[in-house]
């Protein structure tokens, strides 16, 4: 709901891709950084702590990344329910369906689902579906059913073998020793009480000693391994208690970091509760003022559409004239200008205009009802997070409560065998007092046995630590693979958000929120398009070949007009024609201005009487021209030749030559051919002045008469002229074009900015960092205090071991005092026999 809610908004620009990049201020850290600190420097132990940071476990437990990448995926392989997991198809409108951008269901190119189903998205037995491949599956199927023994099998090849191996060593001979401790104690002390009566079985454990010890060799050198075993008693005792010590702060700094986490979380919901708020509060607002912007703007789109086709209007109309006049290519050149430069202009205005009316106005209830229940949404999570406080304070008390027990019993270990090896060596020291500490040296033989049992336990201890080291070690080496990518974990719809944490990525880039939501960002970028797009310029490369255009369309007539001259101002001698028409006297010629009102020459057929320059009735301009440039012919011999003066022909026709004429066989008409091109010429000058004056009126860049354009343009294309279209659509646009430049001094503006704001705020690195605390304080403080206590161990379980030789020893060999007591019950209980150098 709570992605529903903004998707609807922030779509409010989605005609252009921002390619998954928000451009945003310098972020701002969240939450409290004042707990950022770790008590890693701070404690009263640490440059002890420091001196020993060096990790043998690290050493001994090497392994390539490939190994743990194994184990990773055979703990995925072993999680995986395969009869659920590997059915391939649900139903689209299941929240498993792998879906593409636009909401399709994604068909590899090997897809058996039929309709209604689609692929499922990638879980731990499919890989993810893509388009035009084949669906494989993330692991080979025999794989799944191996995966159970490849991590537990009892074998060194399984993961279990491999941690299990060294322990077992070091369990298994903790307890041999141990066993051989149990049968010795019971032989020895059996033996002991019945060497008299039994002195052929047990002389060789009579407490008597030999008669020829020596001092250095059988005395001295035991006494000074047995300080030795004492000193690596006391060193494992003060290595131990540094582990221990290491082992809190570690737990210390993963319950700061731990509780840093949730106030981080808590800040970010607060901080993303913010914009939400402002957004829903102004919506309404916005909504009224994107209407003022978009309403009555459906010309954008309409009326680019309507100029696009008057071009092709224009051309079916006049290609002819096009070609005629070389205008074609300015005319090809205009259009291209106005489809490169003026339509991607209408383009990104109606796209805003549509998003505005589509994506705010109508779907502002929409908007306003989803954030209303994301911001309840997050009211609900910011008070979990309070929950989730509240029980990291309960376990850090409870294990907080638990140091000092902790201590005590690590501690107890050692100063338990401490304290046996130290009354061990009171007993030695005072060996020689019989009198007085007679029974204070039975103590050494106490510590021997004490001795022999605390070191096999500490070595089993120290053994099943080792196991757990190994375990932590790797676990830490485990989450190194698992956050390189998160896909196989927890499949491709969570991945990312996942992944985004752990590489710095924008939550609203990561999920593709920026370029489905953000309308901020389209708006700007679209606003920052047509803001710094100069209209009049553009529309001003459209206009200046239409007038190159005009000037060819004019010339047309032009040529026609000049042979024609030629001919009505030739002035021969039989054909004194002296006019000169200009466009406007050659469509009415009575309107030339002339001197004479009579033509200065007969005319033909007019009983020999020159003509009148005026207009005679409705005649036309052919017509006129005809009759007034039809000159009588002239006689070539002066019979049968002369003017028709009457109705009928003469009955004598005889005149001068050269003289007027226009009946009979020897009269010629030089003026004939001429007339006859001056009407022609006529007739052509009309034709391509119409077509020229049709070109003009639909072109517009001058109106030659008030019909513009032609009623053929107008009834199929437009009321209006091409160059009049582009002119009204120019000052609309730029109007509208003012609207939305000035988009951010309305509450649309407003809404920008919030938007903007929540999105730029949509960074959880503070995940990983403080993810990266934890991790460091349990795999690096704990886990080395953790190896230096099970290093503690190994060294009490050895010296504990050497003591309890040493001790069993020595209580023989220092016990002189007694000898000619236990020499005389020998010689009376032993039948004759003497003491073995057994000692």
């Amino acid at each position: 709901m709570f992605n529903r809610a903004l998707l609807s908004l922030v779509l409010l620009l989605s005609f252009q891709n921002c390619n998954g990049k928000l451009d945003c201020p310098a972020p701002v850290e969240l939450g409290n950084t004042a707990n950022e600190s770790s008590y890693d420097t701070e404690g009263p132990y640490d440059k002890y702590l420091n001196a020993f940071n060096d990790s043998l476990i690290e050493r001994i437990r090497s392994k390539k990344k490939s190994f743990y990448k194994n184990v990773v995926d055979n703990v995925v392989m072993f999680l995986c329910d395969v009869e659920i997991a590997s059915e391939r198809c649900v139903p689209s409108d299941s929240p498993l369906a792998a879906k593409n951008s636009e909401g399709d269901c994604v068909v590899a190119a090997d897809s058996l689902c039929p309709q209604g189903l689609c692929e499922r998205t990638s879980n731990c037995y499919w890989n993810v579906a893509r388009e035009t491949e084949n669906r494989t599956t993330r692991f080979p199927a025999a794989a799944y059913a191996n995966a159970e023994e490849a991590l537990f099998g009892l074998n060194k090849n399984s993961y279990a073998g491999s941690i299990l191996g060294p322990g077992a060593i070091g369990m298994i001979v903790s307890v041999v020793l141990l066993i051989c401790w149990f049968i010795f104690f019971v032989i020895r002390y059996m033996c002991c009480c019945l060497w008299g009566s039994c002195g052929t079985l047990c002389f060789l454990c009579s407490p008597i000693p030999k008669n020829r010890y020596k001092m250095f060799a059988d005395k001295i050198v035991p006494i000074l391994l047995y300080l030795t075993s004492l000193v690596g008693i006391t060193a494992a005792a003060s290595f131990a208690f540094l582990g221990n010590e290491e082992v809190s702060v570690g737990l210390s700094n993963a319950f700061l970091h731990t509780d840093g986490l949730v106030d981080d979380l808590r800040s970010f919901l607060q901080r993303s509760r913010i914009p939400l708020s402002n957004i829903n509060s102004i919506i309404d607002y916005a909504a009224l003022d994107a209407k003022l912007i978009f309403d009555g703007t459906e010309y954008v789109t309409e009326d680019a559409l309507k100029i696009a086709s008057s071009f092709l209007g224009f051309y079916s109309l006049h290609s002819k004239g096009l070609n005629e006049s070389n205008a074609l290519t300015g005319f090809e050149s205009a259009l291209t200008e106005f489809e490169s430069k003026v339509q991607p202009i209408s383009l990104d205005v109606q796209s805003m205009l549509d998003t505005l009316e589509l994506d705010l106005y109508e779907q502002s209830d929409t908007i306003e009802g989803g954030i209303t229940s994301a911001i309840d949404q997050l009211d609900s999570f910011t008070n979990q997070t309070t929950e989730w406080q509240d029980t990291v304070y309960q376990y850090e008390g409870q294990e907080y409560g638990l140091r000092p027990t902790r201590r005590v019993i690590v501690m107890s270990i050692f100063l338990t065998s401490f304290l046996f090896g130290v009354l061990g060596l009171l007993a030695i020291l005072l060996s020689n007092n019989t009198r007085s500490c007679s029974r204070f040296f039975s103590m050494l033989k106490i510590t021997g046995f004490f001795s022999a049992l605390l070191g096999s336990l500490a070595m089993i201890l120290a053994s099943a630590l080792l196991v757990a080291s190994f375990v932590i070690y790797d676990s830490c080496q485990i989450l190194n693979v698992v956050t390189n990518d998160f896909e196989p974990f927890v499949g491709e719809k969570v991945a990312p958000g996942a992944n985004a944490v752990f590489n710095d990525t924008n939550l609203a880039v990561a999920f593709n929120v920026a370029d489905k939501i953000d309308f901020q960002e389209l708006l700007d970028e679209g606003l920052s398009q047509i803001e710094n797009v100069n209209i009049t310029s553009s529309f001003d490369l459209v206009f200046d070949p239409l007038r190159d255009i005009q000037s060819m369309i004019s010339s047309m007539s032009d040529t026609a007009l000049d042979v024609f001259n030629q001919a009505t101002s030739s002035n021969l001698t039989s054909c004194p024609f002296v006019d000169i028409y200009n466009k406007t006297t050659m469509m009415e010629p009575w309107k030339l201005h002339r001197t004479e009102d009579l033509t200065p020459y007969i005319i033909r057929d007019n009983f020999g009487n020159a003509t009148s320059y005026e207009r005679i009735g409705s005649e036309d301009s052919g017509t006129y021209l005809n009759r007034v440039y039809n000159a009588a012919g002239v006689c070539s011999a002066s019979s049968n030749c002369c003017i028709q003066a009457t109705s009928t022909p003469p009955t004598t026709c005889t005149s001068n030559p050269l003289e007027s004429c226009d009946y009979g066989e020897n009269c010629v008409f030089p003026c004939s051919p001429l007339k006859l091109a001056i009407v022609e010429g006529h007739a052509a000058f009309l034709s391509l002045y119409d077509r020229e004056t049709k070109m003009t009126s639909d072109l517009g860049v001058i109106c030659p008469d008030a019909t513009c354009p032609t009623n053929e343009f107008s009834q199929t294309y437009s009321n209006l002229t091409l160059v009049a279209q582009l002119e009204s659509y120019r000052t609309k646009i730029s109007s509208t074009r003012d609207s939305l430049v000035s988009l951010a001094s309305t509450s649309v503006g407003e809404a920008m900015y919030e938007v903007e704001d929540f999105l730029c705020h949509m960074n959880v690195s503070f995940v990983e960092r403080r993810y990266s605390k934890v991790k460091g304080s349990i795999c690096g403080n704990s886990f080395m205090g953790l190896e230096k206590l099970m290093w503690a161990l190994w060294v009490l379980g050895i010296s504990l071991e050497l003591v309890a030789i040493l001790s069993h020893v020595l209580s023989i060999r220092l016990s002189d005092s007694r000898k000619e007591k236990y020499q005389t019950d020998l010689e009376d209980q032993g039948h004759g026999l003497s003491r073995m150098d057994i000692y």
